[in-house]
């Protein structure tokens, strides 16, 4: 089963992550932060000099001054920028940090809940929850509008990785091998498992060697691949030292 959505509208950002200018450290960004630092990189590249705080209150569409201040602190505390405060246009990326600027963030919608048909949410774009994730996470693909994103509940599939909370980016597809690991519609009810067909047979496998799950056999008439599972996010506020960062349209 998957969580349900809201009717509140919640950006949670996967963390962006570069080196910092002495390349040794990974530094994580929320996608605000990678905005500003990708506004700093193509301002100096088109016109020669960094742009001013006021230029870039403007092209970020942000309501102060201030607001762009606590970006440029973030990011020089994060040490991937140089900021001379006496200096008009003082600001600089440090050397090491253009190049790794090129992945893109996308807007991925959070579908599905427990007691409906996720494929009817899915097909009324009736969402009430989106996450932003770095491009690599959907393999590389050009599109991203059959990209969505489910919750996972429950651990019968914690040995793939996939632990209740965690949101799981899923390519909207009925096209899947033996092997997959797909989210699949049974009735009314939504479900990540382990794709298996056997002739007309289909095996939803758990995959949770310590728990008392059983596969779900069903023939193949009766179920329903919603799509195939490109990748997990962690759901969990801190992963490993890295914290995952809740934020508006107009914060940080």
């Amino acid at each position: 089963m998957l969580c349900g959505k809201t009717h509140m509208l919640c950006i949670v950002p996967y963390l962006h992550e570069v080196y910092d200018s002495s390349m040794t450290k990974l530094v994580s960004l929320t996608p605000a932060q990678k905005e500003t630092l990708t506004l700093i990189q193509k301002h100096t590249e088109k016109h020669g000099k960094a742009p001013t705080i006021t230029e870039m209150r403007d092209t970020l569409n942000l309501r102060s001054l201030r607001s762009v201040t606590q970006r440029i602190e973030s990011l020089e505390k994060k040490g991937l920028i140089t900021r001379n405060r006496f200096q008009h246009r003082g600001i600089a990326l440090l050397e090491g940090v253009k190049s790794q600027l090129s992945s893109d963030l996308i807007q991925v919608p959070v579908i599905a809940s427990a007691g409906c048909d996720a494929m009817d949410v899915y097909a009324e774009q009736s969402f009430g929850e989106y996450i932003v994730v770095d491009r690599s996470l959907i393999g590389g693909r050009r599109e991203s509008t059959n990209i969505a994103a489910v919750r996972a509940v429950g651990d019968s599939m914690q040995d793939a990785g996939i632990h209740s909370g965690d949101y799981v980016i899923v390519e909207v597809t009925d096209q899947v091998e033996n092997g997959d690991r797909v989210v699949a519609i049974l009735g009314n009810m939504a479900v990540i498992k382990r794709f298996e067909r056997v002739d007309e047979v289909v095996y939803l496998n758990p995959e949770n060697r310590y728990g008392t799950y059983h596969p779900i056999v069903v023939r193949e008439e009766d179920s329903k691949v919603f799509g195939k599972v490109l990748s997990i996010i962690p759901g969990t506020e801190w992963v490993d030292d890295i914290k995952i960062e809740y934020y508006t349209e107009q914060g940080m």
